[in-house]
């Protein structure tokens, strides 16, 4: 096992403790717990009470989106090629026909507006950015585009939990918007996600669709007369997202704040261990301010293979996010994206979470700085 591992989740008693209530009471599956974790997330997002769906993972809320935006075979669907894969599966599994987007620059993997412009035109039905790391895309220059376009917009924001935007939270910008509470997440529940969705009538619907397209639940149906009307309205899934979850994910958005200024404070130390080595850059240093999840902590050097096998010598987790889509064997593309290219060969994610101690960090930046 590695000396200092990639992440560690923080669960602490008082999750532990809420789970375990669960776990006692006559009822784990969705219920009043899902509920009020939905409208807890709503306010911290700041949006509408009832526009959030809580489902099964992230990538359940992606894909919902798109189904809800009405994307279907040979729809042109635009998409930044620095970026999970999650996106690239849904999208293919409604047949859409997608379009990936390079970089803005060698030094900020979110999707590039310039690359953007040249591949819009008024066929594109819709566009997903990620807000790689929790900083923002240039939402700015995305809304005027989707005023003149008329595209749907869909935020990726797994990685950027109540990251903001001049004032503004990541995840209330666009139609709709996907969560993520994978294991390795600021908040997680081992697999989980939210949905946002603008508009009220996409929320109905999504609530139908990720359950099997009922038009009741287990809960109501276990309390109220429902079976003469159970019905199934339309062909749905399973993407529910279950009380027990639910609780861990409640209890946890109680110190999203406090665990989002930990990794503040995180970014900080690995500034101030680094600022004399000229061989590497800090992706995002500029975001100076804490208003931002810091999801990850990514540095850019010319000598990668070099330091991966120094870190993985000494005991110390690393990882690369991520490998171009572009690259992946089910989805090569001979398309050229040059900031994309030299991001994945340069780039490397460094472990930050709130149990990363200073000592660590500084052994790790040792290391670093010895290249």
């Amino acid at each position: 096992m590695a000396k200092i591992p990639y992440f560690v989740p923080d669960i602490s008693a008082k999750e532990i403790g809420a789970v375990n209530k669960v776990l006692c009471s006559r009822w784990i599956s969705a219920g009043n717990i899902l509920s009020e974790c939905e409208r807890k997330f709503e306010k911290k997002l700041n949006v509408n009470k009832g526009h959030c769906v809580g489902v099964s993972s992230g990538y359940s809320a992606l894909y919902l989106s798109m189904l809800l935006a009405g994307i279907k075979k040979n729809d042109i669907v635009l998409m930044p090629n620095i970026n999970f894969v999650a996106s690239m599966n849904a999208a293919k599994q409604l047949n859409a026909r997608i379009k990936l987007v390079d970089s803005e620059s060698k030094f900020n993997p979110n999707i590039s507006i310039n690359d953007l412009k040249k591949k819009l035109s008024s066929k594109v039905k819709a566009i997903i950015v990620m807000h790689y790391g929790g900083y923002p895309c240039d939402m700015h220059e995305l809304l005027k585009l989707k005023k003149k376009y008329n595209f749907i917009l869909i935020e990726d924001s797994c990685h950027a939990i109540f990251s903001k935007y001049q004032g503004k939270t990541l995840g209330s910008f666009g139609d709709f918007s996907a969560f993520s509470f994978y294991a390795n997440k600021n908040i997680t529940s081992g697999e989980g996600g939210m949905l946002y969705c603008k508009k009220a009538k996409d929320v109905k619907r999504a609530k139908l669709l990720k359950n099997h397209g009922l038009n009741t639940n287990s809960f109501l149906h276990k309390n109220q007369s429902f079976h003469a009307r159970y019905d199934i309205k339309e062909t749905g899934f399973n993407f529910r997202l279950d009380d027990l979850r639910a609780s861990l994910l409640s209890t946890q958005l109680d110190n999203i704040e406090k665990k989002n200024k930990i990794r503040y404070k995180i970014f900080l130390e690995y500034k101030k261990n680094l600022k004399k080595n000229k061989k590497i850059n800090i992706l995002f240093s500029e975001y100076s301010t804490n208003e931002y999840s810091r999801h990850l902590f990514v540095i850019k050097t010319n000598f990668k293979k070099l330091l991966e096998k120094k870190l993985k010598k000494n005991g110390i987790s690393y990882s690369c996010h991520y490998k171009p889509i572009s690259y992946l064997s089910a989805y090569k593309n001979k398309e050229k994206f040059p900031n994309s290219k030299n991001l994945f060969e340069t780039i490397i994610s460094l472990p930050i979470y709130p149990k990363l101690t200073k000592n660590k960090i500084s052994k790790i930046c040792d290391i670093i700085n010895s290249i």
